[in-house]
């Protein structure tokens, strides 16, 4: 029975408190199953995978639009007058002094503030797959993102399904003890009379009496980790700890075995299981991501506009070609061009991590083709074992039931001594625990199957 507890302990598994509530009488395990589904923290976080894989979709996206650069700027700059010839002109006549002005970094004539804006506008044309593979790979990244949120759905699944089992399981033996508890304790007092009055040994009395403490020991132990996993249930549904809810289910009986084969088992989890879709799309992710970086070794061929100004207050503005004034000057320019951003080394070690990653996704993948098969194997395999385990328990505790009835008689009658009545106790109540147990085992290892093959809501 020790294992028994541990097992059912270990199968009140809580999560993290939730802030969802629910006042349910009569709670089934579809239901609970779809509440967890709702409340689930871990499938929150996933969820937020999800939206950064679309954020990146859409930034890939970006990359293909029209892009704006400004910068708007302000300064000081000298003040200049008086034309461009030390004569204080902009012309130069026959025969006079046409020297030209040297004082550009003197401030004579004072201060002015001087303001300018540079602005660009530009659309990539074509990018050498640059885009085109970026983008795809952010597509099949985000369905890799969703395949990941159905691996959790499926651990979240198999909570629930532990926490209501394990509930059932730790509920039924404490009922199964306190009902031997009371078979024997009724017949406490004529033990003691017939101890008494000489007809039983004071060693058959004690051994009873030893039987009762240990009933009792594991009514308490029972009592804990069935509260344990009824909270665990209220937490992992969203019910909070102190709140009453009830299940529906009157005792733990086994599911029903799945029909099929392994074979067709096992073609299921491969078709449906999300790992082999996270492996697949993966893998197409990683050879676009591959490409990608290789054409980043290539220019972007672009369109555009090109612009800027600077206005300063205080000095002329020139219109002569041969003669550009930085302070007081404008342009606009419709252009077309190659851009290129260009770090040989980085760009080879850029595409060796995208192989080396691409390289680990394929691993991934031959691990699933190979790792998933095997899990639908075992759990097939102890789902049948536990199921024929189930039928050979069932039809001993019917025995054992039989044999402490009977022998209560027996001993009554004179027939059997005190230990012999206690050994029937034991065998009985060993195999009532035994078999809730077995049965426990036997509807997780289904639920393990359901999960393996992907059969469940995702």
């Amino acid at each position: 029975m020790t294992r028994l507890f541990r097992h059912i302990l270990l199968g009140a598994t809580l999560l993290l408190p939730l802030s969802a509530w629910a006042d349910l009488k009569n709670l089934t395990l579809d239901r609970a199953i779809e509440m967890a589904l709702e409340n689930d923290p871990r499938i929150e976080d996933q969820l937020a995978n999800v939206a950064r894989a679309q954020a990146l979709i859409e930034r890939v996206a970006g990359e293909g639009g029209v892009r704006m650069s400004a910068n708007l700027f302000a300064g000081i700059a000298p003040k200049a007058g008086d034309g461009l010839f030390d004569n204080g002109s902009n012309t130069c006549r026959a025969g006079e002094d046409c020297t030209l002005r040297d004082d550009a970094y003197k401030f004579d004539q004072g201060f002015t503030i001087t303001t300018g804006l540079t602005a660009s506008l530009i659309k990539p044309l074509y990018t050498f797959g640059k885009l085109e593979n970026y983008g795809r790979a952010a597509d099949l990244n985000r369905t890799v993102s969703e395949a990941e949120v159905s691996v959790v759905r499926g651990e979240t699944f198999k909570t629930v399904h532990r926490a209501y089992y394990g509930y059932l399981a730790a509920r039924d033996t404490r009922r199964m003890l306190e009902g031997v508890l009371r078979q024997i304790s009724s017949r406490r007092d004529d033990m003691q009379n017939a101890a008494d009055e000489g007809r039983m040994s004071m060693s058959d009395l004690y051994a009873v009496d030893t039987g009762i403490g240990d009933l009792k020991r594991y009514i308490a132990k029972a009592e804990s980790i069935e509260a344990i996993a009824l909270d665990g249930l209220k937490t992992i549904i969203g019910v909070p700890i102190f709140e009453e809810i009830s299940v529906a289910d009157r005792q733990l009986r086994p599911v029903a075995m799945p029909e099929g084969s392994l074979h067709e088992f096992s073609e299921k989890a491969l078709t449906d299981r999300p790992e082999m879709r996270m492996a697949q799309n993966g893998l197409a992710a990683m050879h676009y991501y591959v490409q990608a970086r290789k054409a980043d070794r290539m220019p972007n061929l672009y369109a555009g506009l090109v612009g800027g100004g600077v206005y300063t207050p205080g000095r002329d503005r020139l219109r002569n070609p041969y003669i550009n004034q930085p302070l007081n000057n404008g342009f606009f320019t419709p252009v077309i061009g190659l851009q290129w951003e260009f770090n040989p080394g980085v760009m080879r070690a850029n595409i060796s991590e995208a192989e080396a990653d691409m390289q680990s996704v394929v691993a991934q993948a031959r691990l699933a083709q190979m790792g998933i098969p095997f899990q639908v194997s075992e759990a097939f395999h102890q789902a049948l074992g536990l199921q024929q385990q189930i039928q050979a328990l069932d039809e001993a505790r019917t025995a054992a039931r039989r044999w402490m009835i009977s022998s209560f008689m027996d001993y009554q009658a004179g027939l059997i001594d005190g230990n012999g009545m206690a050994e029937a106790v034991r065998a009985n109540t060993e195999t009532q625990a035994e078999y809730l147990q077995a049965v426990n085992d036997f509807n997780m290892a289904v639920t393990e199957l359901a999960v393996a093959t992907g059969d469940y809501p995702q």
